[in-house]
């Protein structure tokens, strides 16, 4: 598994991803859905935990998306 960074608006970046399962999880992340490990709640944040060990933040306004998603 590799990884490439490509410098990109996020607006653009979401619409290459059509057909990959995920959501967009903050005004600056997406997320696949398979690399999640973690969810959880503290402190009135939510936080995902991803594959690699990364922490990323969940925002209020993409949360009630992701329950509604599973």
């Amino acid at each position: 598994m590799g990884a490439t960074l490509i410098l990109m608006r996020l607006a653009d970046a979401l619409a290459e991803l059509e057909g990959i399962e995920g959501a967009q999880v903050h005004r600056s992340w997406w997320v696949a859905r398979d690399a999640i490990t973690d969810a959880r709640r503290g402190d009135g944040r939510a936080t995902l935990t991803l594959k690699d060990g990364a922490e990323v933040p969940v925002s209020r306004t993409y949360a009630g998306q992701l329950r509604e998603k599973g």
